[in-house]
């Protein structure tokens, strides 16, 4: 049977370049097409890389894609400001998303935060539960939220609290905040493709424990 088509958003990021490594190598993908703002680094057979301009998503003409990954994201550190933050975080992904609506994906799958919620007192956690919100309106056939937890990976930029986190949780019994643990990016891929071959249509919203 033909496999499935994907495109991937973010792939220069710690999950999204695991994403895109684990759909080219599963059977279950024919296409993968990532959009990024620069080089990506790894070359596969499957694999179409297209650098864009975020700014102009709309622009871009429609391509039918069975599913769209989005691991798009910035830190506050690196957008600057509060506004830079929202306009990668909030706009280019709800760009993406209505792009990927009016060229008829099917399923969205959308890696946000644990706590994203529109009433938290938190900014990022604030802007993380709008573009939830603003994504599960568009109404894909299947929209697959996922809220890992702490993501150990090699980044460009170090964030040192991640990293002392993350080597605290090493440490500690797998019992002890459990939910909490760090995963790598290549286990969150993994669980969110696993999402993905799933038949579930309407929002579902992945919390950290079903990642462990």
């Amino acid at each position: 049977k033909m496999g499935k088509s994907a495109l991937v958003l973010g792939a220069t990021g710690v999950v999204g370049r695991e994403l895109a490594r684990e759909l080219c190598e599963s059977p279950d993908y024919d296409e993968v097409e990532a959009w990024v703002r620069r080089e990506i680094g790894f070359c596969h057979p499957k694999l179409r890389a297209r650098i864009i301009d975020f700014e102009g998503i709309s622009d871009i003409a429609p391509h039918k894609f069975d599913e769209i990954f989005c691991a798009l994201g910035t830190t506050m550190k690196q957008a600057g400001s509060r506004e830079a933050f929202l306009r990668v975080d909030v706009d280019y992904v709800y760009a993406a998303a209505k792009w990927g609506k009016a060229a008829d994906a099917r399923r969205f799958v959308l890696v946000s935060s644990p706590g994203a919620s529109e009433g938290s007192p938190s900014f990022y956690l604030r802007a993380k539960g709008r573009i939830e919100r603003r994504v599960s309106e568009l109404g894909f056939d299947s929209l697959q939220i996922v809220r890992p937890p702490i993501i150990l990976g090699e980044r460009l930029d170090a964030r040192p609290l991640e990293r002392l986190a993350a080597a605290v949780f090493k440490l500690l019994p797998a019992c002890v905040l459990g939910k909490f643990r760090p995963l790598s990016g290549a286990s969150i891929a993994r669980a969110m493709i696993n999402a993905a071959s799933s038949d579930a249509c309407g929002v579902q919203i992945y919390e950290q424990r079903e990642f462990l």
